[in-house]
């Protein structure tokens, strides 16, 4: 019996890996780099875990009036229906599953087909967005009678998801980390689309948007720490909701744009309205 080196280059050469002048197990050396290879490449691709299931919309409490507060975020609400959108985990950015739960926990996904692509709008393998769900009239304003019927399963106007918050992404949680870090977060991950927007803030002037709201015709304005985490399923003074009050009359929120290519999109109207109100809107 020959010496080990060369038992095992007659295996490789068998399996027609080896050859030329020098010694036989040259090839089966050749095999076993490019298989180490192949194994680092794979494993630079770390699995991500499973998105928590029992996440929770964090909830506001109610206010009567307005106010002005540099500590806070200010972010015009349309009244639609909290969702949570968890997408992923997936091994590459834009492709992973879409699931989306309302309120309790609901899964809303296979009445809302046109959601189903989100994944693409997310730059990130796995991750859970926060916002409402609505269908939007012409003039930018939410339509919850469309939306229930929508929600039942039946046909009819597209429905738009407007994220507000990031509380999870790529297998790490964001749930404690501050309102302004997520938000900047949710700016880099999230590329806005036909059927989704990232809803915009102003800091501090929480007035001058209650009041261009009003005007609008928008159901209220939330009011943020802007260093709170997210309490998942709690109601917290930490963020406060101001209603709206009545709508204003059409002819004043009437909007120059709605008529344009771009508001055949679900999310073009909320946008055109986006742009009247005060506020730091990412083009």
């Amino acid at each position: 019996m020959g010496p080990p080196g060369q038992r095992l280059g007659n295996d490789a050469g068998a399996g027609g890996l080896a050859g030329g002048d020098g010694p036989e197990s040259s090839g089966y050396h050749r095999f076993t780099m490019r298989d180490q290879l192949s194994l680092r490449l794979e494993s630079d691709v770390p699995t991500l875990p499973n998105l928590p299931v029992t996440l929770r919309p964090m909830l506001a409490r109610p206010l009567p009036e307005p106010f002005d507060s540099t500590a806070h975020l200010f972010e015009p609400s349309w009244g639609g229906l909290r969702a949570l959108a968890f997408i992923g985990p997936a091994d590459s950015p834009g492709t992973g599953d879409v699931r989306l739960t309302d309120g309790n926990g609901r899964d809303l996904t296979a009445a809302l087909p046109e959601l189903a692509g989100l994944a693409v709008r997310v730059d990130a393998r796995s991750a859970v967005l926060d916002g409402e769900l609505v269908v939007v009239a012409p003039d930018g304003l939410a339509d919850n009678v469309e939306l229930e019927r929508r929600l039942a399963g039946k046909p009819g106007r597209p429905v738009a998801f407007l994220a507000f918050d990031l509380l999870h992404v790529d297998g790490r949680s964001l749930l404690s980390a501050p309102l302004d870090r997520r938000r900047e977060a949710l700016r880099r991950v999230l590329r806005p689309g036909d059927e989704v927007v990232a809803v915009p803030a102003i800091a501090g002037e929480g007035r001058a948007l209650f009041d261009a709201a009003a005007t609008q015709g928008i159901a209220g304005v939330m009011a943020r720490q802007r260093s709170s985490p997210y309490l998942s399923g709690i109601r917290s003074r930490l963020w406060r909701f101001i209603a709206v009050g009545a709508p204003a009359p059409a002819g004043d929120r009437s909007l120059a744009d709605i008529d344009s290519p771009e508001a055949t999109t679900s999310t073009a109207p909320v946008v055109a309205l986006i742009r009247r109100l005060p506020l730091l809107f990412d083009e």
